[in-house]
């Protein structure tokens, strides 16, 4: 989302004008934005549901609420009651959408898993799972540094340099972590791949999937030796570059098959295989089924 935007499209989103809103940590590669809503009156209809995202949009309430309504995926369930100071995380790839039936304030940060994978790699902490908060207990931390941002903001307005929302953004990250998100503190493996080096290497992977593709191209692509990118590589994967590019390719060709009826020779083609035969080889020997067969067995 453009910067500029953040207080119309959050607004928009809870039916309300443009909110006072911070976009901080902007050299990460997704920034952290906080917002802050409140309205007198209840919302006249659901939310927009939000864009479908790998990110978390944590909520934490300023007045206590009692009567709502939230869809997740489409499954309706009903407000639980919360308390001031209370929290939810909503996963956004599941279209969350919401309705209160009363007057409402909260604080809104928005986290995206790549923001969340950087800050874990420079604090030398494991990669995170999701965050999740079972309950909707209320949380001072997070409450008290949402009102951080609210308070500087109704002083100094919306100010040209970030270093008090990035210190806010950075505290947040290190409380949700732990809490919500499970860190652990044993350090990552020396040697490992950077959050963004394992995001380039997946994407030009996928999208060269078709293609031959060397080690060499791979370690240039994140500016390593090819000798120190294959060590890194199985540290960060889990697996040596050429295991982990063929499970690549098997599982596109998983996908082809389950989804579409191209013919055997078009997956292979598709996948950077050889041929049929090479790719019926492979296949079976990883899968224990043909092609044919699984695609029978599967769809």
């Amino acid at each position: 989302m453009d910067p500029s935007r953040v207080p119309l499209e959050i607004g928009r989103r809870f039916h309300r004008p443009p909110v006072p809103s911070v976009v901080a940590c902007a050299n990460l590669c997704d920034p952290v934005v906080f917002s802050h809503v409140s309205s007198d009156a209840p919302m006249p209809a659901p939310t927009l549901a939000p864009p479908t995202e790998s990110a978390f949009s944590i909520h934490v309430h300023h007045v206590a609420l009692s009567s709502g309504d939230i869809w997740i995926q489409g499954r309706h369930t009903k407000l639980p009651r919360v308390e001031d100071g209370g929290i939810f995380i909503f996963d956004l790839r599941t279209e969350p959408v919401a309705q209160l039936h009363q007057p409402f304030e909260f604080s809104r940060f928005q986290l995206s898993r790549a923001a969340m994978d950087d800050l874990a790699y420079e604090r030398r902490l494991r990669r995170l799972g999701d965050l999740r908060a079972d309950t909707c207990d209320p949380d001072p931390v997070v409450k008290h540094l949402a009102l951080a941002l609210v308070q500087r903001t109704a002083v100094h307005g919306t100010e040209l340099d970030s270093l008090f929302s990035d210190c806010v953004a950075l505290a947040l990250f290190a409380h949700v972590a732990r809490k919500y998100g499970g860190a652990i503190e044993s350090p990552r493996p020396a040697g490992a791949l950077a959050p963004w080096q394992i995001r380039t290497l997946a994407e030009w992977v996928d999208a060269h999937l078709d293609e031959p593709i060397s080690i060499g191209a791979l370690a240039a692509l994140v500016q390593l030796s090819p000798s120190y990118f294959a060590r890194a590589f199985a540290k960060s994967f889990g697996a040596p570059p050429h295991r982990w590019l063929l499970l690549r390719r098997i599982e596109r060709a998983q996908q082809l098959l389950r989804g579409s009826n191209v013919s055997l020779g078009e997956v292979a083609a598709a996948c950077g295989f050889a041929d049929q035969s090479h790719f019926t080889k492979v296949f079976s020997s990883i899968v224990r089924l043909t092609p044919g067969h699984w695609r029978q067995r599967f769809r």
